[in-house]
């Protein structure tokens, strides 16, 4: 895994320096090119063939600078070997860049796994992101001048960008905690939309798909799911360096860690009990443990205590505002790793959204069988487990009255104030079945925007790679066709690959309620984080964005201990840490 970062016009002299700031992507090595007002820069996280793998790669006036990993490169390999191409390297890096040079943009379709490159063939620079966006990538353009980079920070610095916030993606962030590609919450910065290509060619900008998934549902056997699962777990161990996996003992990564041929470290979080006694958060060692001893792994448990400090740090990482706990989670999780060696871990990411495991699912169709619902009164409760049960059930409640799939974002959101936000995700809402129209929706957006986002910036920021062998594209195609009633009932989700994995995996597991992988925010707000919370109620940017009575409201509510808006303060807090962290 690795950083890179490139410049087309106007050169500084200062792309070296400004590459630093991807050092920790890749903190083995690194690597530019120039020529003739482009700059290619490269830092390099060393897994596969350490030696041999080394970029930029240049051969005949081209040149590739690459981060991600592609697992079917053994294959792709072969077929350019049949083709007449001779290899010099055993990395993958070589493969993308023959098959880049061979295919042409057609090639990128053969690659199965995470990435983000770009490659200069003499004439045009070719910019694209794999099809789930398990990798990011930015891009920027002012006047003859274009940029590109693994994160943001970098084309912040440049001569001729300013740093100023984008209003309209804050709002989504605001909303959904998340914000959709191509906005960031930077002006005048931009997402690449995964399965995407970005040509820039004589100071135009084009951008086009090269793959668009779409519900094409047919017959699937749970053991056809199996067998892909087995053989991505398989492609994914591929490495020539140690892979451990982060295990929560949910189904998914309880999955990965069944399917593995040979044992693992697992690494599994602890946090203090301090913060746990103040919220609704379970810890997960316990379930992680027994799948760790079931299939002979050794398990390392990570204790963590949060830290006011660490706060920024996170943010300084994330670069987008994502409200999300599970963010802090994942980076003490990937600090505890790498301290202890780990350089690649497994995780379970992307298995609710292509199977179904998200409880919003199952509340489609309960909507659909009981629509009365939306008559009953509100639950009173506002404390504790019965509290976290009362605002589930009103938040399902209220958003009956709206209809589909506007009822689907309203069960996703935090906040109503910005009809706006929901205008914009209708415009590109699959159609068809509800169930898997939904689930593609967050195939598209809240997969690569959120989870995947969060979970590479802040293991990246150790220089760890995460792997995710529940988005291969094999398993992509069998999700897309799976008819959505094996996927999800109104009591079960993931309904297929629980059955797919019985009699593997131990029936606590396969029975065991979803948990998810979460953080003790609630906890967090009225303990280590109490004090900076109260800073939000003076925000300039909070105030420009929202009606202060609101935001007295949210603090009102949660600083006394009353309700479950935490989320919503927790974005708000984030956000204004956000402000300050890059001085806007």
């Amino acid at each position: 895994m690795c950083g890179i970062f490139g410049v087309l016009g106007e050169s500084s002299g200062k792309e070296e320096e400004i590459l630093n700031l991807l050092s920790h992507r890749g903190p083995d090595d690194r690597g530019s090119w120039r020529d003739n007002g482009i700059f290619l820069g490269h830092c390099r996280l060393s897994i596969i063939d350490l030696e041999g793998g080394k970029q930029p790669w240049v051969e005949e006036g081209k040149v590739l600078i690459y981060n991600g990993e592609v697992y079917n490169f053994l294959e792709i390999r072969k077929l350019l070997e049949e083709r007449g191409e001779n290899f010099k390297s055993r990395s993958d890096t070589e493969v993308v860049f023959k098959t880049l040079k061979v295919f042409g943009v057609e090639g990128i379709r053969m690659f199965d796994g995470m990435f983000a490159f770009a490659f200069w063939d003499g004439k045009k620079l070719l910019l694209a992101r794999d099809r789930f966006g398990i990798k990011p990538l930015y891009w920027t353009k002012v006047g003859k001048n274009f940029a590109f980079s693994s994160e943001i920070k970098p084309l912040l610095n440049l001569p001729f960008t300013k740093k100023s916030p984008n209003l309209e993606g804050l709002k989504f962030h605001i909303t959904f905690l998340w914000c959709p590609y191509p906005l960031t919450a930077f002006e005048g910065i931009y997402k690449l939309p995964p399965g995407n290509v970005l040509i820039y060619e004589d100071g135009e900008v084009k951008i086009f798909p090269f793959f668009t998934p779409s519900i094409d549902e047919g017959k699937v056997e749970k053991e056809e799911i199996l067998e892909a699962l087995k053989e991505s777990v398989k492609k994914h161990l591929i490495s020539d360096v140690e892979v451990g996996i982060f295990l929560s003992g949910g189904i998914d990564s309880s999955a990965i860690a069944a399917l593995t041929e040979k044992p693992l470290r697992a690494f599994s979080l602890i946090f203090k009990e301090k913060d746990i006694k103040r919220d609704i958060f379970f810890q997960e060692y316990e379930y992680a443990k027994e799948v760790a001893d079931k299939f002979g792994h050794k398990i390392y448990p990570v204790e963590v205590e949060f830290r006011e400090g660490e706060f920024e740090s996170v943010v300084y990482h994330l670069e987008e505002p994502i409200g999300d706990g599970a963010s802090i989670s994942n980076y003490l999780l990937s600090r505890g790793a790498r301290g202890m060696g780990l350089k690649v871990a497994l995780a379970g990411t992307g298995g609710d959204e292509l199977w179904g495991g998200y409880p919003r699912y199952r509340a489609i169709l309960l909507a659909e069988k009981f629509p009365i619902l939306r008559f009953l009164p509100n639950l009173p409760f506002s404390r504790g487990r019965l509290g976290r049960i009362a605002r589930d059930i009103n938040k399902f409640k209220g958003a009956l009255s709206y209809p589909f799939p506007i009822r689907y974002l309203v069960w996703m959101s935090y906040y109503l104030g910005f009809p706006e936000v929901f205008n914009y995700l209708l415009k590109d809402f699959p159609k068809g079945d509800k169930l898997n129209s939904c689930m593609l929706f967050d195939i598209k957006y809240f997969l690569p925007e959120h989870n995947l986002l969060y979970t590479d910036k802040t293991s990246m920021a150790f220089g760890l790679e995460i792997r995710v062998p529940m988005l291969s594209n094999k398993l992509l195609e069998l999700s897309l066709k799976t008819p959505s009633k094996l996927k999800v009932s109104p009591s079960s989700g993931k309904k297929i690959l629980k059955e797919a994995l019985r009699g593997i995996l131990p029936e606590v597991i396969i029975k065991r309620k979803k948990a998810g992988f979460g953080a003790p925010v609630k906890g967090w707000i009225s303990g280590v984080l109490r004090e900076k919370v109260w800073e939000i109620k003076s925000d300039p940017l909070i105030s420009e964005l929202l009606p202060q009575h609101f935001v007295e409201f949210v603090l009102n509510e949660n600083l006394k201990g009353k309700g479950f808006t935490y989320l919503t303060l927790f974005e708000l807090l984030t956000i204004s840490t956000w402000r300050k962290v890059f001085s806007l």
